[in-house]
């Protein structure tokens, strides 16, 4: 085969309960040679409401979601939507492939499922185009745990940036990714993101998120609480782990009884605590250079809680290094697209645990029976 550049179009469900990223880039599946654009776009009113009311529904089973009408009805309402978002993403652009990373409402390693709100076949038919979708299914069937699916995507950010370094991803779910000085990698999902925010705010004041960080700026943290949510046993668990948007559920009753502002305040530490103690129980050392992505990064408060406890060492962000940075959930679904049609490997035994590199997506080929 011969491998050669490719205009692919990724689009990213789990950057948070609010919205999704969508980018366009070129690339050869090894390097990327240009970020051309990318955008965050707003879940519909009916939309937020359902994924909510599916969220509150917690303890799901993989045969509860296949089987319950409701979610397939939003499963489906969202696969229009995405299609929606990208002819209008795509206008007078012309791409070589698209994949679609949706939102993962349910991950089970140990029985190799993995539920995502997305129907390929029907985003396929909408958009008359191949996509790829469903990237973790391989990767689960393999031993591993299916996400995170990043590090690929920024391994080729870290090239020519002076090792060791470490990445931190804040999409719905937090991830952080090592990559030592010979070049090694070590990648697992490490706490909660955005999402716990936003479910805290939506429950408690009809809020999308807390905007700016501003309740959280005028909360107050309690300690106690963030040391009794700190004891949760998936932060405690030996990677390569994955997490999905429920895994804290139980945590977060918590956070009931406080104040709006306190609770953001808290969940905005434990946030942070449990990406800093997670790399600390984990990583080799935790490196001098260390970079930050993801929606979280639009939370001001977040953001500085995050660099206070990994204070001395700077925190910077990943637009620093190139502006264009600002969606890496979806350039990532981009960059695997392009590994997965060259049958590049996605995930690895230290990201993911899975038995050998591995390469993923289903791929939904577009018939015209016209």
């Amino acid at each position: 085969m011969i491998i050669k550049s490719l205009t692919s179009l990724g689009l990213y469900g789990e950057a948070s309960l609010n919205s999704i990223e969508l980018a366009l880039l070129i690339s050869d599946g090894l390097d990327v040679q240009k970020l051309i654009k990318s955008a965050t776009v707003p879940y519909p009113e009916n939309l937020i409401v359902a994924l909510r009311k599916l969220v509150a529904q917690r303890n799901w089973s993989f045969a509860e979601l296949e089987e319950n009408t409701k979610v397939q009805q939003v499963r489906e309402d969202i696969s229009d939507f995405y299609s929606e978002c990208i002819i209008d993403f795509c206008k007078n652009e012309e791409t070589d492939c698209i994949g679609v990373d949706g939102l993962t409402v349910f991950n089970d390693p140990q029985n190799k499922c993995s539920y995502q709100l997305e129907d390929g076949r029907k985003i396929t038919n909408n958009l008359k185009k191949t996509v790829i979708t469903h990237f973790r299914k391989a990767d689960l069937l393999s031993g591993g745990q299916s996400s995170p699916l990043s590090p690929p995507f920024f391994n080729f950010i870290g090239q020519t940036l002076p090792k060791p370094l470490l990445f931190i991803d804040v999409e719905a779910v937090s991830s952080i990714i090592y990559i030592g000085e010979s070049g090694e990698i070590k990648a697992f999902d490490c706490s909660p993101g955005v999402a716990m925010i936003e479910d805290w705010t939506f429950r408690h004041a009809n809020m999308q998120t807390d905007y700016n960080g501003k309740l959280a700026a005028l909360g107050k943290v309690h300690s106690q609480i963030v040391n009794s949510m700190l004891k949760h046993k998936a932060l405690h668990k030996i990677p390569p782990k994955s997490l999905d948007i429920l895994e804290f559920s139980d945590k977060k009753e918590h956070l009931e009884g406080l104040s709006l502002e306190d609770g953001a305040a808290t969940a905005v530490n434990f946030i942070a605590e449990a990406i800093y103690q997670s790399a600390l129980d984990f990583l080799p050392a935790i490196p001098q250079n260390i970079f930050i992505g993801g929606e979280g990064t639009k939370n001001p408060s977040l953001l500085r809680s995050i660099k206070q406890n990994f204070a001395p060492r700077k925190v910077v962000s990943l637009t620093e290094i190139n502006p264009r940075l600002t969606a890496v959930g979806a350039q990532t679904a981009a960059f695997n697209t392009v590994r997965r049609i060259y049958g590049l490997p996605i995930t690895y035994p230290n990201t993911t645990g899975a038995y050998e590199p591995m390469t993923g997506g289903e791929i939904y080929e577009y018939t015209n029976h016209a």
